[in-house]
């Protein structure tokens, strides 16, 4: 029977073969970029990125089935499937903590918003709300239109941050502006329990509940669910 070191050992292979896949799949994106017109390309990265989030939920539906599998098959052919799961369990825990650091550092180099030199606050309706009598502070900021031949979608990459009286996040939301969209950009809109944002690159509008609840305050801190 594999023991933990064979378990993590397993791991770190499995990892490498990912990135592996990863690395082919960004080199045939760029290739793509490099051999077609800048709109052609941009037009496509627009599709596959629209879909972004769902193709991310299937991927991870196929790795619970995947590790599902592999449980079944160690209950089957193993004689403690407890003792088993106990050692993997240490080698699941180091992932899960590598995989959060990393997933913060990756939003922490591509959050390019500027809050001083792209502030929507004036623009879209942000600023200080009061909702059951307290007080929420509203900031919307953008990070300039993306233009570059290999990402650029023409559009704004907005982050909306919600904070309390005492300065804590709430809630946060990220979308995309298009600012030379008909009949505009709208900027949001505050209901009675609600605030309501658009984003112009799904063409929907999307409502926070004010006060925020714990699953947003959760989301707010989770790298890479706040879109």
């Amino acid at each position: 029977m594999p023991t933990v070191r064979q378990y993590f050992y397993k791991s770190i292979k499995n990892f490498f073969l990912v990135i592996g896949a990863i690395c082919a799949a960004v080199l045939v994106v760029v290739f793509i970029g490099w051999i077609t017109p800048a709109k052609a390309f941009n037009e496509k990265m627009f599709y596959y990125l629209y879909f972004l989030k769902e193709i991310g939920i299937g991927v991870c539906i196929l790795i619970v089935l995947f590790f599902g599998y592999r449980a079944f098959r160690i209950y089957k052919t193993q004689a403690s499937f407890s003792g088993e799961v106990k050692k993997m369990s240490p080698t699941i825990l180091i992932w899960l903590l590598l995989f959060g650091y990393g997933a913060s550092l990756l939003e922490q180099s591509f959050d390019n918003t500027d809050c001083q030199k792209f502030n929507y606050n004036a623009k879209l309706n942000g600023g200080v709300k009061e909702f059951n009598g307290k007080k929420y502070t509203v900031n919307i900021c953008g990070s300039g239109v993306n233009d570059s031949h290999f990402f650029g979608d023409k559009m704004d990459t907005v982050k909306l941050t919600i904070t309390n009286e005492q300065g804590d996040i709430v809630s946060k939301r990220r979308y995309k502006i298009l600012w030379e969209a008909e009949p505009g950009h709208q900027p949001i809109t505050i209901g009675q329990g609600s605030i309501t944002y658009q984003d112009d690159e799904r063409q929907k509008d999307y409502s926070i509940t004010m006060p925020p609840t714990m699953f947003d305050w959760v989301r707010a801190r989770l790298p890479l669910f706040s879109g």
